[in-house]
């Protein structure tokens, strides 16, 4: 018998799975054309063993699955499953063994379409892209990104997929539940974000308007920029970085720009960006935290891009207010 893990439990199972082995997810991608064979009652869960059962354990909520038919569906505190008849996708599922198959980033990217919102869906995607997994409750977030001293950045947890491998698996699910929502989406997510509170600098700043962001420009994130230091040429990774204006938003976190050295390597990187005519602008965390200081933030970058100043309406506001809580409450 197969679990065949979907929803939030799968995504539990990801982001744990993704935490311990670097950010890759182990396992053989199978590619059969139907479910079969499906675990779809208690006593089904029950006879997995114990090492199913640990990765199991990681699960918050109770375990989703797929089925292929009705009479296999269930709603138990610990089961619920879920209708899946037609045909799957390609690489629908990783084979995590000991009887447990877990939707791929790119099926689960689709299943989550419909229940999560706009704005969760999107974060979704900047995680599932990039150097970083939620699987810990926020105090004990696994740190994604820590320069290694000032010879250059290095990110802990490889992405699981990237923006062109979802954007190409839109074609398949054209007519799917949740197609549309996913694509959608898909149109914000970025690649190679290495922290949540980097993607949520990006949205606030970049999406439109009429979502509560302030409208500019998408960057790149964590780009790979040469530099000219006093002895030899080195690469540095600025966190947003807009390379029609030469512009580094960086943002320093309370775990990652602490103490004495970690003040002086990030004004030397400063300096040698600064040096290649790239303007910095540091962001810390307060500053992201308070809506006041990361306005005038937002204002800083606004006309260091030479974009023209726009009234912000009394429903813009309450919508980013909305962005704002959807996005760092985990920051």
């Amino acid at each position: 018998m197969a679990l065949y893990l979907c929803g939030m439990a799968a995504l539990d199972v990801m982001r744990y799975v993704r935490s311990i082995n670097d950010g890759e997810i182990p396992g053989d991608v199978p590619r059969p054309r139907r479910l079969r064979s499906a675990v779809h009652t208690n006593a089904g869960l029950n006879e997995l063993g114990d090492d199913a059962q640990r990765m199991l354990s990681h699960v918050q909520g109770p375990i989703e699955a797929l089925v292929p038919s009705r009479n296999q569906m269930t709603r138990t505190h610990r089961l619920k499953t879920h209708l899946w008849s037609s045909h799957l996708p390609s690489g629908a599922f990783i084979d995590l063994g000991n009887g447990i198959y877990l939707s791929s980033p790119r099926f689960l990217f689709l299943q989550l379409a419909p229940i999560m919102s706009e704005i969760e869906l999107i974060a979704l995607g900047c995680e599932l892209c990039g150097y970083y997994s939620r699987w810990k409750t926020p105090s004990t977030l696994r740190p994604s990104t820590e320069p290694t001293g000032h010879e250059g950045t290095t990110f802990e947890l490889k992405p699981a997929i990237t923006v062109q491998k979802l954007t190409a698996h839109m074609s398949q699910i054209e007519n799917m539940r949740g197609g549309r929502a996913a694509r959608k989406a898909l149109d914000w997510v970025l690649d190679h974000s290495a922290s949540p509170a980097e993607t949520a600098v990006y949205l606030l700043l970049c999406l439109p308007r009429r979502m509560g962001g302030y409208g500019l420009p998408k960057p790149v994130l964590n780009v790979k920029v040469s530099v000219t230091t006093s002895t030899t040429h080195e690469v540095r990774y600025p966190d947003l970085f807009w390379a029609g204006c030469s512009l580094d938003v960086e943002y320093q976190s309370d775990l990652s720009h602490s103490g004495e050295w970690s003040r002086y390597r990030d004004s030397q990187r400063a300096v040698e960006l600064e040096a290649e005519r790239i303007t910095v602008l540091p962001l810390t965390r307060l500053q992201l935290k308070d809506v006041d200081q990361f306005h005038a933030f937002a204002t800083s970058v606004r006309r260091v891009m030479n974009r023209r100043s726009r009234t912000l309406s009394a429903d813009w506001r309450a919508r980013h207010l909305d962005l704002r809580e959807k996005l760092l409450w985990q920051v």
